[in-house]
């Protein structure tokens, strides 16, 4: 009874270490994973192409520029841009101007601390950009590129302001 045990125990062993031999496929899956990085490298690209999409925002003369989101809600924004710029009244709230955008977007929320600079979508249809913190479920769609707190808080000022979006040519 014991040989036939040992035996079977043998057996189960030697398929089990069998089955550790198996990263070969694996090895080979690396040269697919290889080649199917240019493949990939080729999408971010596309990608990159709307990460980089900036658009202009524009108030009281003077105009900052911020870097669209890589999701399907700024795509969605970029796409309204295209048909023309959207002039939004914004009003102040302590750590972000906010106003309605006349239209919605699909929605995409999730809980986020926003920081300065951040540009979110509240309730598929408000624009809020952010020159101190808040958390709150919010649907990414851009930053504001290379302006500090306070200068988003000039840019804005400290009372209800016309700014107007386009995308940037």
């Amino acid at each position: 009874m014991k040989a036939a045990i040992l035996t079977f125990l043998s057996c189960f062993i030697l398929s089990l270490s069998a089955c550790e031999k198996i990263p070969v496929p694996p090895e080979q899956k690396e040269p697919q994973k290889e080649q199917k990085q240019p493949e990939d490298n080729g999408q971010q690209n596309g990608n990159e192409n709307t990460q980089t999409m900036t658009m202009e925002i524009t108030a009281g003369g003077k105009t900052i520029i911020a870097t669209l989101a890589d999701n399907a809600t700024a795509k969605a924004l970029a796409e309204k841009l295209k048909s023309g710029s959207v002039t939004v009244e914004m009003r102040a709230n302590g750590f972000e101007h906010y106003g309605p955008l006349g239209f919605s977007l699909e929605r995409h929320d999730e809980q986020i601390s926003a920081v300065s600079g951040d540009i979110m979508l509240y309730n598929g249809n408000n624009i809020c950009v952010f020159y101190g913190n808040n958390s709150w479920s919010y649907t990414p769609l851009g930053k504001v590129d290379g302006k500090t707190a306070d200068e988003l808080k000039a840019f804005f000022g400290t009372s209800t302001v016309t700014v107007t979006y386009s995308l940037k040519q």
